[in-house]
């Protein structure tokens, strides 16, 4: 594959302005719908009074859980509408549907509801233990895991140091600049959806259900998406769903974007953590055992905290040999804003933990950073801490050329008085979607030539800015031998793209991509095939490239505009399908143990840190982040997702959190909010590797979620390293380190 780079696709029309998002798109007598959202954390509904709403201008009707036509919530689930009970401040508890956005926004003001306002829970180590409320049935428990090797008792009294560290982590948003948003268009007795997302086929089963329909009668059409991160999933099915309803009550098509507040009061966060580490270790710096204990909180509904809480149970432990592994988390509902998928998947939370006590404890046994990890790193052929054998682990070598790339040195203090080192961390990380999921990870994929050469290329993996959909037509137009630019990629529609699963779990390239490849083989094996029959040719010396169908000698036999002519013609059809199947996964919950993920991805960080030690102020001056992601498709785009990635984390690392201590949302616009602007990220160096090839036809790892699982470590034990002080509690902000900094005095 030619690694130079290729301009993607959808480039040209996201910078001149002629890409359509949701919010452009316009539909004859559509209405605009906003919901009304409950102001309490939990409160029961007893009336809803719409009756001043209903006569405001434009107004064209308000709408209940009770005017959900189909399936309004799933047990414990987030729910289209609040029927009884609103379990989150922001949940919506109405609809009120307008002309224009301006009349629905004053219709939903005047809505008057009526509350009893009920007891909350909002510690979810309360809620599990010694809980005053109960959010569903006689537990707050949403789900637990539990990861178990060996005997952790006698590793602990086998060890020399044991150490017993605490972590927590916080409520971080997605941060799309594009707010969620739907269109809904009654047609043909049914509804079709206009919305961002990254999974269009299960955006369509769940509108499909909330509305009462066969799913033959739900079309979801994709526009432009203005970013995801995680995002764009169970909120764009909400949202969708609502407006779904209102079409279909009016008839008319109906549109429902969220503001920014909207999106920061009722959409999904990131699970926050709090974790207790204990390892054991010999004197030679060998772990002999390690115990983690974990709490998660869920929010108000459990979605997909299940899968979540299980990746992080199989991660927790790091990159690690470790003959004596317990891990148990658990995932707490509270009445918190619900949390969900966000870009690294529970990836984040735990190598936080996990690579923060690494350099804790090898302060303790006088050991380096590296030399820690160099004498207890997984190599080919270990045993996880799931009982699984690791293949293809490349984590020796990242931390080869992490030492030879970003030398750790020394802590030094600058000519201006700053404290001033350098910290590192490495990691391993499941990819797709893993044992513990229901689905199978299949991904198809249609390719279809057309007369004159030209080539369609049919995948409901979803462009949200990381490329793919550009990576999967470079992928065929190589096998086809055509130019790049002759293959389009067909807008998501899920009237005529197969169901190739979610964009997510760093999958795309890897499940899309494969199943590329091999619609795109079947398709050369047919033209093949035709023009061997045309000129008397054998089969198998004929090879595609240079837009035509060539002997292996260099003999042009035909232009690849003319086989594809020539195929039409003759009534040979030059459509094909691939469908790629991951390899097999298990997992044995009753004993914690199995083969979680068909591949794991390794990569090692490291960050340099400038601190005043007066003020406390903290500049992360260089970030350096390496990944083997096994063979490259497009090496600049790479680059961007791994600088990406790390761009993100350092929000997590060091300023954003959602404040929201008493269900209160406080954060409610970016003004609060703090995410990092263009001139607060450093100096990034992504580097991707190839050192081993994955285990998939193609040879590739995800590369969009790993990297956002490192700077926080890396930037902690950099901390650790030039001012002497541990912090254990994302964010570090400015009032922790200067806390920490008078402590240590």
């Amino acid at each position: 594959m030619d690694q130079r780079g290729f301009l993607r696709s959808d480039v040209q029309a996201k910078l001149t302005g002629a890409a359509k998002y949701a919010d452009d798109l316009c539909f004859p007598g559509m209405l605009h719908a906003v919901a009304v959202h409950c102001p309490y954390a939990r409160a029961r509904i007893q009336k809803i009074d719409a009756r001043e709403a209903l006569r405001m201008p434009g107004v064209q009707g308000v709408y209940t859980a009770r005017d959900v036509p189909g399936i309004n919530q799933a047990p414990m689930d987030k729910p289209v509408l609040a029927e009884d009970t609103a379990n989150s401040q922001g949940d919506g508890v109405a609809v009120v549907a307008a002309g224009s956005r301006k009349e629905a926004e004053a219709a939903a003001r005047a809505v008057k509801v009526t509350y009893e306002i009920l007891p909350a829970i909002f510690d979810p180590v309360q809620a599990l233990e010694n809980p005053e409320v109960i959010l569903y049935g006689d537990s707050n428990l949403a789900c637990e895991h539990v990861v178990s090797k060996g005997d952790v008792e006698k590793g602990f009294r086998e060890a020399d140091v044991v150490l017993e560290r605490t972590y927590t982590t916080q409520a971080i948003q997605h941060s799309a600049i594009e707010c969620d948003a739907a269109v809904a268009v009654p047609e043909n007795g049914g509804i079709t959806i206009y919305a961002p997302c990254k999974y269009p086929y299960y955006i369509k089963r769940r509108v499909a259900a909330a509305c009462g329909l066969d799913q033959n009668r739900v079309r979801l059409i994709q526009p432009a998406v203005g970013g995801s991160f995680g995002g764009k999933d169970n909120d764009i099915y909400v949202i969708a769903s609502r407006a779904a309803m209102v079409s279909l009550k009016t008839g008319r098509p109906c549109k429902m974007v969220w503001s920014r507040e909207e999106c920061m009061m009722e959409g999904m966060k990131r699970h926050p953590f709090q974790m207790t580490y204990k390892v054991g270790a010999a004197k030679d710096g060998r772990i002999t055992a390690m115990k983690i204990d974990a709490v998660a909180d869920a929010g108000a509904y459990k979605t997909r905290t299940l899968a979540v809480i299980w990746r992080a149970a199989v991660e927790a432990a790091g990159p690690y040999r470790i003959p004596n592994v317990r891990t148990h988390i658990r995932a707490a509902f509270t009445n918190h804003v619900y949390c969900d998928a966000v870009r690294g998947f529970g990836s984040p939370q735990v190598d936080f933990a996990s690579e923060s006590l690494m350099d804790e404890l090898a302060l303790e046994l006088g050991l380096s950073p590296l030399e820690i990890r160099r004498k207890n790193m997984m190599t080919e052929g270990c045993t996880g801490a799931t009982g699984q054998e690791m293949r293809r682990v490349s984590l020796p070598e990242c931390l080869d050329r992490l030492e030879k790339e970003f030398p750790l040195g020394e802590p030094e203090v600058t000519a201006d008085g700053r404290l001033k080192a350098r910290g590192i961390a490495c990691l391993h990380r499941g990819e797709s979607y893993g044992a513990a999921s229901p689905d199978a990870d299949v991904a198809g994929t249609d390719v279809t030539v057309q007369p004159d050469g030209s080539v369609n290329l049919y995948t409901s993996i979803c462009e949200v800015g990381q490329g793919t959909q550009s990576g999967m037509a470079k992928i065929c137009a190589e096998i086809l031998g055509v130019p790049y630019e002759k293959v389009v990629i067909c807008p998501v529609d899920t009237a005529y793209v197969p169901d190739s699963g979610a964009t997510a779990g760093s999958r795309g390239m890897i499940s899309g991509g494969n199943a590329v490849r091999l619609a795109a083989l079947k398709m050369r094996d047919l033209i093949a095939a035709a023009v061997a029959e045309e000129k008397k040719a054998d089969m198998r010396e004929l090879v595609f490239e240079k837009n035509a169908v060539r002997k292996k000698n260099g003999e042009v036999l035909m232009t690849f505009p003319e086989a594809a002519g020539m195929c039409f013609r003759k009534g040979i059809r030059t459509d094909a399908r691939g469908q790629w199947t991951a390899p097999k996964t298990w997992w044995d919950f009753s004993r914690g143990q199995g083969e979680t993920y068909y591949a794991f991805s390794y990569g090692a960080a490291g960050a340099e840190v400038e601190i005043d030690p007066v003020s406390g102020k903290i500049e992360v001056t260089e970030l350096f982040c390496l990944h083997d992601i096994g063979k490259i498709i497009n090496y600049p785009e790479a680059c961007g997702q791994i600088a990406g990635g790390v761009a993100m984390a350092l929000g997590q690392t060091l300023t954003e959190e959602i404040d929201a201590p008493d269900g209160q949302m406080r954060t409610r616009n970016f003004d609060r909010y703090l995410l990092p602007t263009a001139a607060d990220v450093p100096c990034i160096r992504p580097l991707p590797l190839e050192e081993k090839e994955a285990e998939n036809p193609l040879g590739v790892h995800g590369v969009g979620e790993a990297s956002t699982a490192l700077a926080a470590p890396a930037v902690a034990n950099a901390i650790a390293r030039a001012a002497g002080i541990r912090l254990r509690s994302l964010p570090f902000s400015l009032e922790k380190i200067r806390q920490a900094l008078e402590e240590r005095r």
